[in-house]
């Protein structure tokens, strides 16, 4: 099974989220992460993205700014087995995938296809002051190898189908 997109392609990348995000300082006396965690405000179905994260002002040895998560709602489970003494959840939410992506760095994350849409959130590390954060979706082509092989060989059934009835 083979990934087949056009990354390159024009049109194939758009910019969905852009913020500048600031942390708290007060946050240092609970020992909490300066900038809280950040979903996206929007679902998404693709699972293709560009991640880039920058701070001019963060230590030349500081290469990491934070985790971006794939986030999956309403499963259902009985959380009460786990949590006990609270009360059920009818649906919950579960963190599927994460990546680390690099401070002022451009990344390429592919999250696996596990369901039709999902959320995204980020997690700044604990002592990133700020960060400008911008994700963008491929909307672009793309193939599966597997999805091709499937396909001819449905083409040649259909070959083998017609002979037969014509037999």
């Amino acid at each position: 099974m083979t990934l087949q997109l056009d990354l390159t392609a024009v049109g194939a990348w758009e910019l969905t989220y852009y913020q500048k995000l600031v942390g708290n300082p007060q946050n240092r006396r609970i020992r909490a992460p300066l900038i809280d965690p950040v979903e996206l405000p929007y679902l998404t179905e693709q699972h293709i993205f560009v991640v880039a994260a920058s701070w001019i002002n963060a230590k030349p040895t500081w290469i990491r700014a934070g985790y971006f998560y794939q986030q999956i709602d309403g499963i259902k489970i009985d959380d009460t087995v786990v949590f006990e003494g609270l009360g059920q959840i009818p649906s919950t939410q579960v963190d599927s995938t994460r990546r680390l992506i690099k401070l002022n760095a451009i990344e390429l994350v592919i999250f696996p296809q596990l369901t039709n849409s999902y959320r995204l959130r980020f997690e700044a590390l604990p002592w990133i002051q700020e960060v400008t954060l911008g994700v963008w979706e491929y909307r672009g082509t793309q193939s599966d190898t597997t999805e091709d092989l499937i396909n001819a060989v449905r083409s040649k059934l259909e070959t083998i189908e017609f002979k037969i009835n014509n037999l």
